[in-house]
């Protein structure tokens, strides 16, 4: 274990250290940061980045100390490093860039005082005369490695814009020429104000990238072509990214006023300097002769003293085996495929999933990672599962919870996995995940939004996955395409099917009397959600009021998974909160069944011939139920109701168990005829991205 401190306690050093750390990583050692040494009030893009790389210092002895920005030892870090009391026999190093001799001896001496022994000092005005940007804190080195296999064809052009290019109104007419280029998918890297601005103008690319967001050598294994605007290399993370794309045999086109990069001796290109004429230099000079381009690269001089292995020989360090990274996984065929449903306490994400999982081969090995709520479900379907952390009021920032996930799922994901999430906006847990273990992934996204939801953020994020599956609605005037593309697949609905005969029925029906003491002609059933997306209390109680004048009729209160059921619902007669896996089997055993209109659940309710009356869930973040329940209660294939309307609910609730409601819709729903279900198709591209070949 290798802690990295850094001179300067201020956001540069932290910086540095974090990027020196994720460099040692990607060389295999286990480097990390002592989570006493960080200040707090971090960004969440930061926390995401250091979060994996916390050690307690009280609970892991240190094989080794590197103290990277030498050339600037504050005090505060010397009695951090006094406080560590590390053994002699320690090995500890001082890397930086020293003005005079004088100056490093005089560096080393306090560190020697701080440690009790004398460190090795490391001067890298010597070891690396030419670095790719100056000064820098960070020893800016690059681990070689092979390009990540391409699984699809189009190239990936990164372009460091600062914000006086975003503001020139010339800029958006020419983003929109470069996304319009056949085989290169574009992308933006600038500031957080860049990026906010972007969105607000409009402008056409569909993602832009903080220059802070994800570490530089994750950055490197997703681009192919970087091309850099601006006065000059902005920050050590662009120099860091830079240095690891050429590493990698990526192509850097310095398009920078100052020729910042070329002035290095890099074996980079001197790109056009106004943004106008990026595309026409990519289509003569640089797509035509990007194998040479590559080839000139490998065993550059300049990059082979930009080597992270000089820095290794320095210090006397060995790289260990792949075998020893706990990241390298052989090569094979088989491959697991772990499904991520968001959260949610109605399973509705959890559900889908499950139903695609089931339908794979028998030869690969699926399993969940999922939220509490979720897990009784796939468990009992024979699911492997890995509890996530759920949100809570209870935790002091909106993202903790997903800060935990995202180290759970990074501890059970390797690079030869598939990772299939099923959810209306993609986390940082998910997305950090994709890229930095270069994930396949595919999106289940159903469709359906509000009018005036905002859609533009969560489609951004749609060109880190392979596939985007989208689960079609049953009727076509609920399909809306929100994006295009080879890689969006649209299929039949995908809906768990399970068809009860009239034998089973009975014999449900008899089950449930001998459960709850009572005989009954009627059995309602209600499935209204878990009270998170709005509280159907008002419902239920003018439900339970009407029910508990009929001793024939009973009623069950459908709770899911760490649902609430109020007081206020306790006591009535003839009404029971009952926690169930087998909500279908209730419903269709039901002479009437009361529910949200979820995706799930009215698929259920058409596929299967349901007799129900919809209160839609209408919060802000949900899909358009009410559009949805409209498109059945239209023809006449069941009954909407607001949730305001609690005479109506009341009126048609007795026209279903007294009049002749219920079999009039249950007619009409067998006379309704159905599109195929989508759910072998959907298994069928999970397997096509895992790379399994039936």
């Amino acid at each position: 274990m290798i802690f990295v401190e850094a001179g300067k306690d201020d956001e540069r050093g932290l910086d540095a250290k974090v990027q020196f750390a994720h460099l040692l990583r990607q060389a295999g050692y286990h480097a990390v940061l002592e989570c006493e040494s960080l200040a707090e009030g971090l960004t969440s893009a930061r926390q995401y980045l250091v979060a994996p790389l916390l050690a307690d210092l009280a609970e892991n002895a240190p094989e080794r100390l590197l103290v990277i920005g030498g050339d600037g030892l504050e005090d505060s870090v010397l009695e951090r490093i006094r406080s560590y009391r590390l053994r002699p026999d320690t090995p500890a190093a001082l890397i930086g860039r020293f003005e005079n001799r004088q100056a490093a001896i005089s560096a080393q001496s306090k560190l020697a005082y701080a440690l009790g022994y004398e460190p090795q000092l490391v001067d890298l005005c010597e070891l690396q005369p030419k670095p790719i940007r100056a000064p820098h804190v960070a020893p800016l080195f690059a681990v070689s490695a092979p390009a990540p296999v391409r699984r699809a064809q189009q190239l990936r052009l990164f372009m460091v814009l600062p914000e006086e290019i975003l503001e020139d109104p010339s800029t958006p007419p020419v983003l929109d020429t470069l996304a319009q280029m056949a085989h290169v998918e574009c992308r933006v890297i600038t500031s957080g104000h860049g990026r906010d601005m972007m969105r607000k103008q409009g402008h056409p690319l569909p993602s832009a990238i903080g220059f802070s967001d994800l570490a530089p050598t994750t950055l490197a294994g997703m681009a192919d072509i970087l091309a850099i605007f601006g006065p000059s290399l902005p920050g050590e993370q662009m120099a860091a990214f830079s240095l690891n794309l050429m590493a990698r045999g990526g192509v850097v086109i310095d398009a920078t006023s100052s020729d910042a990069i070329v002035q290095t001796g890099a074996p980079v290109l001197r790109g056009p300097y106004a943004l106008a004429g990026l595309r026409t230099f990519l289509e003569n000079q640089v797509l035509p002769n990007l194998e040479a381009l590559r080839n000139e690269m490998a065993g550059h001089p300049w990059l082979q003293a930009s080597d992270l292995s000089r820095l290794e020989n320095a210090l006397g360090m060995q790289r260990p085996k792949p075998a020893e990274t706990g990241e390298n996984v052989a090569s094979g065929t088989a491959r697991r495929v772990i499904f991520n449903p968001t959260n949610g306490v109605g399973l509705g994400h959890a559900q889908r999933a499950a139903v695609v999982a089931s339908a794979l081969g028998d030869d690969i090995d699926a399993g969940f990672a999922a939220f509490p709520s979720c897990l009784p479900m796939l468990q009992a379907k024979g699911f492997n599962c890995l509890p996530l952390v759920s949100r809570s009021d209870d935790f002091n920032q909106p993202h903790a919870n997903d800060l935990l996930n995202y180290l759970r799922l990074g501890q059970l994901l390797t690079p030869r996995d598939t990772l299939i999430f099923d959810g209306g906006y993609v986390f940082d847990s998910v997305l950090r995940n994709i890229v930095e273990k270069q994930l396949r992934a595919v999106w289940i996204r159903r469709g359906l939004w509000q009018a005036g939801q905002a859609r533009r953020t969560p489609l951004e994020r749609e060109i880190y996955f392979d596939k985007v599956i989208v689960p079609q609605e049953a009727f076509d005037e609920l399909n809306i395409d929100y994006s295009f593309g080879k890689e969006v697949h649209h299929v039949g609905p995908v809906v768990q099917l399970a068809p009860q005969n009239a034998s089973a029925r009975a014999a449900l029906r008899a089950g449930l009397a001998q459960r709850f003491g009572r005989d009954y002609t009627h059995l309602v059933v209600t499935m209204l959600g878990g009270g998170v997306a709005a509280d159907r209390t008002a419902q239920m109680q003018t439900l339970c009021a009407q029910i508990a004048a009929h001793p024939d009729w009973l009623h069950l209160m459908v709770v899911w998974p760490n649902g609430k059921v109020g007081a206020p619902l306790y006591g009535w007669e003839n009404s029971f909160p009952v926690m169930t896996q087998r909500a279908l089997g209730l419903a269709q055993a039901a002479d009437v069944l009361v529910s949200a209109a979820g995706y799930n659940s009215v698929h259920e309710v058409l596929y299967h011939g349901i007799a129900t009356i919809f209160i839609p869930q209408m919060a802000s973040y949900m899909d358009d139920q009410e559009r949805r329940a409209r498109a059945l209660s239209d023809r006449d294939l069941a009954v909407t109701v607001s949730a305001d309307e609690l005479m109506a609910l009341q009126r048609h609730l007795a026209d279903f168990l007294e009049g002749d409601k219920a079999a009039e819709i249950r007619a009409n729903l067998q006379a309704q005829t159905l599109p195929d279900t989508g759910t072998e198709r959907a298994a069928r591209l999970v397997e096509e991205v895992a790379g399994y070949v039936r």
